[in-house]
């Protein structure tokens, strides 16, 4: 791209979109990796489209609002009869089982997560974000070299609810 994109359709939450051939897409709002994200549902077929909106354990923390994403996921849980999921992240996961599994272990991960933010700040009070994402990333065992500005952000995003000792609870 070359610069900025004129915008020629604004997408909401619920909007269907006639794919022609019977087929329609369900856009679902699914904000926390970014503000304005949503995760496409083929309805017909339960398939779903997640993009980022599901973390990989394991993987990096790649969001700007945790609290907004732990929403977008339990969302999407509400979401009945998914057989098929899309995740930017890897290829797509089959079986209703195995699809609801990775949303539970997306959850999980934000906590884990959470987890080592709030070990680190009880250990180092005083670290300011930049000093404190290698050190929560060395305890999810992930490399402290990628401390890059996105995953800065996640972790700061951790920092918001560090009050909150249990992100999942209702």
């Amino acid at each position: 791209m070359g610069g900025p994109v004129e915008v020629d359709l604004v997408l909401r939450d619920g909007d269907t979109l006639d794919l022609g051939d019977g087929l329609t897409l369900d856009v679902v709002h699914t904000p926390g990796h970014s503000k304005g994200s949503i995760s496409p549902l083929l309805r017909e077929d339960g398939a779903l489209f997640s993009g980022d909106a599901l973390p990989m354990a394991g993987g990096l923390p790649i969001y700007d609002d945790v609290s907004s994403s732990i929403r977008s996921i339990r969302k999407l849980q509400g979401i009945k009869g998914l057989e098929v999921l899309f995740a930017s992240w890897d290829a797509p996961h089959c079986g209703e089982d195995r699809v609801y599994e990775l949303m539970d272990g997306g959850l999980g991960y934000f906590q884990r997560i959470h987890e080592a933010v709030r070990k680190v700040m009880a250990d180092f009070p005083s670290l300011d974000v930049r000093e404190l994402c290698p050190r929560a990333l060395r305890n999810l065992g992930l490399p402290e070299s990628a401390t890059i500005p996105i995953v800065v952000k996640s972790i700061e995003a951790h920092l918001k609810e560090i009050e909150c000792q249990d992100l999942l609870r209702e």
